[in-house]
């Protein structure tokens, strides 16, 4: 790579990116990301991270190389890794699941460009998931915040600065849950609550 490359904003979109998913609203840093993306995926390669943009949703996130990939590309088996992988509990990811259906509906719908939800709508998304797992309403109620602020924290969800207890659902959870897996870790996730019945 040349020095050219090591510029403010090729450094700008790089930080944005290490830092987690980088939105098109991110006016110079996207530009920067568009400008620079192969210098980008060729820098971030060497970190062994796969650098994927998705220019008509407006996103871009890092992905760490798979152990195949990771060998495609030379690095070697004890290559240390930058980005942990999450493990999502049961509720963490039914919460997903069932905002990403909504998700789904909504761009069928074809309504409107984003997809925002109150904190009651998804506490009334999860209630009858949730009324097997805990009995005592206002306890449900607390674990069902906490689960949103977690999404917050993973970046899934987005609070609205104008309309407090209302959040955005991001469009990355479409990269996280494609159409193609939302049945599968649906069916998963309806498996493990039958096991869990019995």
């Amino acid at each position: 790579m040349t020095n050219e490359a090591y510029t403010p904003d090729f450094g700008a979109a790089a930080v944005h990116l290490l830092r987690g998913v980088l939105y098109r609203d991110k006016e110079a840093a996207w530009a920067a990301l568009i400008r620079y993306r192969g210098r980008l995926e060729e820098y971030f390669a060497v970190l062994g991270l796969q650098l994927l943009v998705d220019e008509a949703e407006g996103f871009a996130y890092l992905r760490q190389y798979q152990e195949e990939e990771a060998a495609a590309a030379g690095l070697p088996d004890d290559f240390p890794t930058l980005m942990s992988r999450r493990r999502l509990s049961y509720s963490l990811t039914l919460l997903l699941v069932l905002l990403r259906k909504r998700l789904l509906d909504f761009e069928m719908a074809g309504d409107d460009t984003r997809l925002v939800l109150s904190q009651r709508d998804m506490v009334e998304m999860m209630r009858i998931y949730e009324d097997s797992l805990q009995t005592n309403e206002r306890r449900r109620e607390d674990l069902i915040l906490k689960y949103i602020k977690r999404l917050v924290d993973y970046g899934f969800l987005q609070p609205m600065k104008a309309e407090p207890n209302r959040y955005e659902v991001n469009r990355i959870i479409k990269a996280y849950l494609p159409v193609d897996e939302l049945k599968k870790v649906a069916d998963k996730l309806r498996a493990y609550a039958e096991s869990k019945g019995k």
